[in-house]
C-alpha cells in the first residue's frame, strides 16, 4: 500500500504531520494578530465616529435601555449630568479581561465624584455565568447585557473592547478601541470630571 493513504491501521504519518503543522501555523498566526491588535490598542485612542441620533456627525451618546445581571432594565437616562464611561466587552475576550482590574481601580477612585462606569457585555452564551464572572473579578461597576441594536447605535461596534468616554453634557468626548491601560484610562476619566 502506498504511503500517505488510508489503511486499516489509520492515517499515514505524512498527512498527520502536515495537518498538525497547518493547525499550529494557523494558531500561531491568530495569536500573533491578536497580540498586534492588543499592542495597537495600547498606543492611542481613536476619535469617535459619527453617531446617531441627531444630525449626521452628532457626537451625542445614543440612549439605551438594557437588562442588568438581575434582569432589571437600566436606562441611560440615569447617566444624565454625570461623567460616564461605556465599555463594550465580552468575557471571552482576553484584552477585555485584562483591562478590568484597572477599570475597577479607577472607578473606585472617582465614583465619589459622580463618575459612572457601565460595562455592556456582548456575550451571547454566558449570561447565566455573568454574576460569577463579576464576583471572581471583583467587578463593582454596573454590567448590562447589550444587543445588536445598541452596538449599531454606537457606530457599529465591531471590535472589543471599545470604550466611550461621555461628558456630563451627554456628548461623546473620546472613543478608545482596544485594550486601554489603567493610567491612560484614568487620564481620560479625569478629563470628564
Amino acid at each position: 500500500m502506498r504511503s500517505g493513504t488510508l489503511s486499516r491501521k489509520g492515517i499515514g504519518a505524512a498527512p498527520l504531520i502536515l495537518g498538525l503543522v497547518v493547525v499550529f501555523a494557523g494558531a500561531f498566526l491568530l495569536y500573533r494578530n491578536w497580540q498586534a491588535g492588543t499592542e495597537a490598542g495600547k498606543a492611542t485612542p481613536v476619535q469617535a465616529p459619527a453617531l446617531p441620533p441627531g444630525a449626521p456627525g452628532s457626537r451625542t451618546a445614543p440612549p439605551f435601555s438594557l437588562p442588568d445581571t438581575n434582569g432589571n432594565i437600566y436606562s441611560s437616562a440615569r447617566l444624565a449630568g454625570k461623567p460616564a464611561v461605556i465599555n463594550f466587552f465580552a468575557t471571552w475576550c482576553p484584552p477585555c479581561r485584562e483591562e478590568i482590574p484597572g477599570f475597577i481601580e479607577v472607578y473606585n477612585k472617582h465614583k465619589g465624584n459622580g463618575f459612572e462606569l457601565i460595562g455592556i457585555s456582548l456575550d451571547t452564551d454566558s449570561r447565566e455565568s455573568m454574576p460569577g464572572f463579576m464576583m471572581n473579578n471583583k467587578v463593582a461597576y454596573r454590567i448590562l447585557f447589550g444587543d445588536l441594536a445598541t452596538a449599531r447605535a454606537y457606530g457599529g461596534v465591531s471590535s472589543i473592547p471599545t470604550t466611550f468616554f461621555v461628558g456630563k453634557d451627554g456628548e461623546i468626548k473620546n472613543v478608545h478601541v482596544g485594550y486601554i491601560d489603567k493610567d491612560a484610562f484614568d487620564k481620560e476619566v479625569q478629563k470628564l470630571l
